[in-house]
């Protein structure tokens, strides 16, 4: 018997499963007609039918699909739809959309709104609303959280203060675990967060924080200053939003509590308002780096007029740069044309070296970003590319040297009458004008790929230092400068390397 189990396990194969695409990803409603009919009723202004609907639909559907609509259609929901059930889709639409919204809205329909809005959310809206609109939300909201929108709006623009929200749940150290179980049972639901709560004393100051699972672990009459952590993060209302972030990665959090200058709590930043924040700050970054004016727009929403501002700018400000190396060019042109050939391979100098330098910026610039490095780092930082260069230097010389003999010998590069002129009278041979030119490229590549390595590490660091973004020394801004470079060492190094040139300066 034994012996036949055996055998049987021994000769059974497992039936491979074949792979699927979940076709339940994507939208979440659940009804059999699907987002059709949410059109239809709201075509045919089926109040009572759309209240019912709403119940089967995610939030985000609801609001994309909202966003096609007319203003007609767009107050027809919101006044048909329970506040508490269109606050959330009122939140996802566009700012574009609120703003078609409130213009259509009265008073009273604006005050049910915001009183199922969370007043970071609020605050958010309000920020991006023209002064007119703002003035008609303020007018509608409660007398509380008017102080609470102003307060929030008064704090330094992109700081902690702006992302944080006053939803939270905070105790005293001599509540005991029942009444804080209590307290979060009943006031719970209108908070942001019910996992994390706060203990403050007497005069608001944070003393401890609390977590759900420690409060049900604990003994219902155990005093909270025995269950609450008190080696905690914290930030100051005042800390930049980059350093939010990377104090939420660093201690791989959900919820950090927001101090002010006396130590008293004044609200929560939650993570997925840090990880808005977060994407904001990344694609700015990208389009300064790209040589953009950032905008706060999705793209989708930017009108034509709105992209040319973000690209004319810095294309003007590149131009400008690039007369500098239109000007290098004319005062060096003698030396360069003393050997026509000279010139084929400028583009590749440039080119070549513009890239090593975007990729020690980019790397720096994100480093810088994710704190893992500051301008304290620079001579470490520079020791290690000035290694990395070197290498890197070294082998593109070598590389160089043997493409440019193959592009030469293959016929790539054509050889011009004067340069076959230069061959005869100052060179003798084909072969010695050829590996000259190979070995002034390489000996090109050597110095001037550690020379923009070393901007592309310094630059970022130094806007660090004067407290600019490093993201402004954008790529192209750095290339244009290495041009410049990049041509002054080429004609130098020609002069020094190549024969029957005439004087670098004459």
């Amino acid at each position: 018997m034994e012996e036949e189990k055996k055998n049987l396990l021994e000769s059974w194969q497992p039936e491979e499963e074949e792979l699927k695409v979940d076709k339940d990803l994507g939208p979440v409603y659940h009804h059999p007609e699907g987002l059709d009919v949410v059109k239809k009723t709201l075509e045919e202004k089926d109040a009572n039918k759309l209240r019912e609907l709403v119940q089967a639909f995610d939030s985000h559907t609801l609001a994309a699909l909202l966003e096609e609509e007319s203003d007609e259609i767009l107050v027809f929901f919101f006044r048909a739809v329970k506040s508490d059930d269109s606050a959330e889709v009122f939140t996802l639409l566009s700012p574009e959309t609120k703003k078609r919204l409130i213009e259509a809205f009265s008073t009273d329909a604006i005050q049910k709104l915001l009183e199922e809005m969370s007043t970071d959310n609020v605050v958010d809206f309000v920020d991006d609303l023209p002064a007119n609109l703002v003035h008609k939300v303020l007018r509608s909201a409660s007398k509380e959280d008017r102080e609470r929108i102003n307060s929030y709006l008064r704090f330094k623009d992109d700081s902690a203060g702006t992302l944080m929200t006053c939803e939270y749940l905070s105790f005293r150290e001599t509540d005991n675990v029942r009444d804080a179980i209590d307290k979060i049972r009943e006031e719970g639901p209108d908070m942001e967060t019910i996992w994390f709560s706060f203990v403050t004393d007497e005069q608001r100051r944070l003393v401890g924080t609390l977590r759900l699972d420690h409060l049900l672990e604990a003994d219902p009459v155990d005093s909270l200053s025995s269950v609450m952590e008190r080696d905690y993060p914290k930030v100051d209302v005042d800390t930049d939003k980059e350093e939010v972030v990377r104090a939420f990665r660093h201690y791989d959090i959900s919820v950090m509590p927001v101090t002010n200058s006396t130590g008293r709590m004044v609200g929560i930043i939650t993570f997925d308002d840090v990880l808005d924040a977060a994407n904001a700050e990344i694609s700015e970054d990208i389009a300064i780096q790209s040589a953009v004016t950032p905008s706060e727009k999705p793209y989708s929403q930017q009108t034509v007029f709105g992209l040319v501002k973000g690209y004319v700018v810095w294309i003007i400000v590149l131009l400008m740069l690039n007369t500098f190396t239109s000007s290098t060019l004319s005062y060096l042109q003698n030396t360069l044309n003393a050997i026509p050939l000279l010139l084929a391979f400028i583009p590749t100098i440039m080119g070549t070296n513009g890239n090593a330098s975007d990729q020690t910026c980019t790397v720096v610039t994100r480093e810088l970003a994710l704190g893992h490095i500051t301008h304290k780092n620079y001579f470490k930082t520079i020791f290690k590319e000035f290694k990395a260069s070197l290498l890197t230097a070294l082998i593109m010389a070598f590389v160089s040297f043997l493409w440019i003999l193959v592009e030469l010998y293959s016929g790539i590069i054509t050889l011009t009458d004067a340069d076959q002129q230069i061959i005869t009278s100052a060179y003798g041979s084909r072969d010695a004008l050829f590996l000259s030119v190979a070995g002034l490229i390489g000996l090109t590549f050597l110095i001037v790929i550690i020379i923009a390595k070393w901007l592309g590490a310094t630059l970022p660091m130094l806007a660090k230092l004067v407290h600019l973004d490093p993201a402004v020394m954008s790529q192209p801004l750095i290339s244009n400068i290495l041009d410049i470079i990049s041509i002054c060492v080429y004609v130098l190094l020609a002069n020094l390397v190549m024969q029957g040139l005439p004087p670098l300066f004459g």
